[in-house]
């Protein structure tokens, strides 16, 4: 069984996953279609994507494609129809499958595919929380069972946190999708005092509305609230639709358990991306354990939505634990060597290369580090990687500013070996994901300040041997040198554009910042 999953055109993050099944081995692909045409959130069709999916399973015509699945936003009868304002493409491979392979899932039960099937559950609750998907739902509560399915239990259309959260992150000032900046923002208004807004929440069930402050089918507030002028105010701003962010999905949580009596939690949708949030989530006890997909933004659609052809139409059962978010293409050694061959400026090691890349971190060098099939969603987990040292503050400065070139208060991920995380980080559970973002230990703050927050906090990334092996010895030989478990851990990108996804991307952006040096597998070029 041969399945395409599509969130297609023109809606924000298209992309493609595939899944084979010959009914004992099953394989995944997935691929963003912006790592391919190099467009930041790329509302293309993915024809780039579809064919990497495809190459990375062997599968050399779309004729050999069983079923394609397809999430909807306006339109569940006809994919030539759904779009809003910007027109779709019309003019792609679908026409020439045959149409009765063709099926359409609701955007919220794609997210909740994903959620459910990615994780090691048998049951949970799974809550999607958005902004706006399939018949405009905000917000949906399902139960998931790995031998009954995917089950609706509530949703609601009303205008819910995620709208709440854009609209703010727009007043401040930032633009559309910069939700993660109002994040990494918002504990520096911790402190202020002046209040910008009454957001007039209104919890009920599923519901967590904001009609009364947030004009509907745009991104505008219509609660009069102060100019944000100042960085200070913009951090108050952000201080206060995060913490609404909190108080709505604790509420949402409390509503799940109470509705299904499920003991673990999923979470999908953009909006659970907030780290912040989720371990709030976790902290509370609500439930025994959550679990959140690193693609839980819509580049997780096209996964969810193959998964949803294979479970919920195919009707296959659950035979796999979880799913890797290493699902994108794999490259070879010729495709790095040709790719190296193209370019120069730089030094070519290619005996003891790992060593070396390690040794150079420790030297507090910023080391690009590329390796093996790229990663699900929009955080880097070891194989797209910008690597420096955890052990000086200004290495935060010097990574937004000479790097990244963006934003000086935008925090970096600690990424510790999962067995000594409890003795830097106030969690109890891994933490692969960079979901989850708990306090760091007190007399730890001064050892690893580049990735601690200002409010003493850390997106924490575990990672185990058996999850990265090669990321892992990156980590254990920084530790073995300097006596710290922990390495600056950050996405292979600059400001504005997609994570690395090829060796030539990979080249490109290390030769146009910075970064001292990149690994490339068994190859490590030095500038």
């Amino acid at each position: 069984m041969i399945i395409l999953g599509l969130h297609k055109d023109p809606w924000h993050n298209a992309g493609a996953a595939m899944i084979r099944s010959d009914g004992e081995a099953i394989a995944f692909a997935n691929l963003a279609e912006e790592r391919c045409d190099r467009k930041k959130d790329s509302r293309e069709f993915p024809l780039l994507s579809t064919l990497a999916c495809m190459k990375q399973l062997g599968i050399s015509s779309f004729d050999q494609i069983d079923m394609v699945v397809l999430d909807y936003i306006c339109n569940k009868t006809d994919w030539r129809k759904d779009h809003y304002k910007k027109p779709c493409s019309q003019e792609n491979f679908l026409n020439h499958i045959p149409q009765e392979k063709i099926h359409f899932a609701n955007h919220h039960e794609c997210h909740a595919h994903i959620a459910f099937y990615s994780s090691k559950f048998e049951r949970a609750a799974i809550l999607i929380v958005d902004g706006r998907g399939s018949d405009q739902e905000t917000q949906s509560l399902y139960i998931g069972d790995a031998k009954n399915g995917i089950q609706l239990v509530d949703k609601t259309s009303k205008i819910g946190i995620g709208l709440l959260y854009a609209a703010v992150t727009q007043a401040i000032g930032f633009g559309n999708l910069q939700e993660g900046k109002t994040m990494g923002l918002a504990p520096y208004g911790r402190n202020h005092k002046q209040r910008f807004f009454d957001f007039k929440s209104k919890y009920n069930n599923i519901e967590t509305s904001y009609e009364e402050v947030c004009v509907e089918g745009s991104y505008e507030l219509k609660c009069p609230h102060p100019p944000i002028i100042s960085f200070e105010d913009q951090a108050a701003a952000a201080f206060e639709v995060q913490t609404e962010c909190e108080n709505a999905l604790l509420h949402l949580a409390h509503y799940a358990k109470i509705k299904t009596g499920c003991d673990y939690l999923c979470i999908s949708g953009g909006v659970a991306l907030n780290s912040v949030a989720n371990n709030k989530i976790l902290r509370s006890g609500i439930f025994k354990d959550i679990f959140i997909n690193p693609a839980a933004s819509d580049t997780g659609i096209p996964l969810g939505a193959a998964l949803y052809g294979y479970h919920s139409l195919y009707k296959a059962p659950k035979t796999y634990t979880d799913i890797s978010p290493y699902l994108g293409p794999q490259y070879s050694e010729q495709n790095i060597c040709d790719a190296i061959a193209n370019f120069s400026g730089f030094t070519h090691i290619t005996v003891d290369a790992f060593t070396n890349a390690a040794k150079l971190v420790s030297q507090n060098k910023i080391l690009g580090f590329w390796q093996g099939r790229s990663e699900m969603g929009p955080r880097a987990l070891g194989n797209r990687s910008i690597i420096m040292s955890p052990l000086l503050a200004e290495n935060k400065d010097v990574l937004n500013a000479r790097v990244k070139f963006r934003e000086s208060f935008r925090p970096f991920a600690p990424a510790i070996l999962n067995e000594l995380k409890e003795d830097y980080f106030v969690i109890d559970r891994e933490s692969p994901y960079m979901l989850l973002v708990p306090e760091v230990k007190a007399d730890k703050v001064s050892t690893i300040p580049a990735v601690t927050h200002v409010d003493g906090t850390g997106r924490l990334q575990t990672v185990t041997r058996e999850f990265n092996p090669y990321f892992y010895n990156l980590i254990e030989c920084f530790y073995q040198q300097t006596g710290v478990p922990v390495l600056l851990n950050t996405s292979f990108n600059i400001a504005g554009e997609p994570v690395v996804e090829t060796p030539e991307d990979a080249i490109k952006c290390f030769l146009g910042t910075n970064i001292d040096a990149l690994l490339l597998e068994d190859h490590l070029l030095i500038k």
